[in-house]
């Protein structure tokens, strides 16, 4: 008696209880395996084979047409009972071939340890070259200068320790586990990589969107205004206010006003003064000595008799006008020269 024609579980090598994700694997492998490019000596045979893989893997990825594949299994193995041999019909692809799907189920889930291996392995080579160079002075110097070259060693050397481990982890799945138990182990590995996919995503997306965030929408601005406010002591301080003193080197009394900003304050206009001929002196008006944060101060002096006036200003404008007692008046600029104790000297000579 013949016995129960081959099923699209045959043809796919995989049980009848294989997950969505061995059957999607299956396919994959045995579609690249029997591709007619790649078998270009037996175009026809792989052509067919094709054919069958194609119509197996539309049946099994459906979950409605699977239900009814697995019912007609069911009816046929009622129907003859007494068949207890294999499938009828050709054997499913691939299937006298030593590159099997109980090997490509090892080597995909012997990748996954790609993923745990290699960050442990870089940060391994990185404390034995640390350790290396902590007991061989010479090696410090070359890993400074070829800090470049010294970063691939390290590369090579936990890609090699990766492939290690990947092999030989490989080589233990196919000695202890059958097809079955394999099919089992790569359905959870395949969960475990979406889960890993799933979660590199979501991190490089909040990575970028930092990013993004920080730069582009001026959050770093913002922290530097911050770090600004805070106080640093490595920073030096704010320059003292400096004293304006003022030296009649004229032999004749004169009256002296001046138009300043007073640290913190508003800008204010103070005077007269009379200063006698030939003296120095530190002006003083109402907030006590006069002196400004920023060192700008508009000046008028002139004779009792008016017959001689000096006016001028300390600022990075050429010239600019002021009115004082009425009169509008045009203050040059004129740099004040500054002594070792800080104080603004001006010098009025007739």
């Amino acid at each position: 008696m013949a016995g129960n024609p081959p099923t699209h579980y045959d043809t796919l090598q995989v049980s009848e209880n294989a997950s969505a994700e061995v059957i999607r694997g299956a396919y994959r492998y045995l579609s690249q395996k029997w591709h007619p490019d790649k078998n270009p000596d037996k175009a026809e045979e792989a052509r067919r084979v094709m054919e069958r893989l194609n119509e197996a893997y539309a049946v099994l990825s459906d979950p409605q047409r699977r239900q009814e594949h697995d019912a007609w299994i069911a009816q046929q193995r009622a129907a003859r009972p007494a068949s207890g041999g294999g499938s009828a019909g050709a054997p499913p692809p691939g299937a006298d071939s030593p590159d099997t799907l109980r090997d490509y189920y090892a080597a995909e889930i012997a990748k996954g340890r790609n993923f745990w291996v290699w960050p442990l392995a870089f940060v391994g080579c990185l404390l034995l070259l640390g350790a290396v160079t902590g007991f061989v002075p010479a090696l410090e110097k070359f890993v400074k200068e070829y800090r470049y070259i010294a970063l691939l060693i390290m590369l090579a050397g936990a890609s090699a320790i990766t492939n290690s481990a990947r092999d030989k982890y490989r080589a233990s799945l196919l000695r202890q586990n059958d097809t079955r138990v394999l099919e089992q182990r790569y359905t959870e590995h395949m969960r475990q990589k979406t889960v890993r996919q799933v979660v590199t995503g979501v991190a490089a997306v909040l990575l970028v969107g930092g990013a993004v965030a920080y730069y582009g929408l001026g959050l770093n601005a913002q922290q530097s205004q911050v770090q600004a406010a805070r106080r640093d002591d490595t920073k030096p301080a704010p320059p003292k206010p400096a004293v304006l003193t003022i030296e009649n080197a004229c032999g004749k009394t004169l009256r002296f006003a001046v138009h300043y900003l007073p640290d913190g304050g508003a800008w204010r206009t103070e005077g007269w003064w009379d200063v006698d001929s030939l003296s120095s002196t530190a002006l003083r008006g109402d907030l006590g000595q006069i002196a400004s944060s920023n060192a700008i101060f508009y000046y008028y002096a002139e004779t009792l008799d008016r017959k001689i006036v000096w006016r001028g200003r300390d600022d990075d404008d050429t010239d600019a006008t002021y009115t004082l007692d009425g009169r509008t008046l045009r203050f040059d600029r004129v740099r004040l020269e500054r002594d070792d104790g800080g104080r603004y000297q001006l010098k009025l000579t007739c």
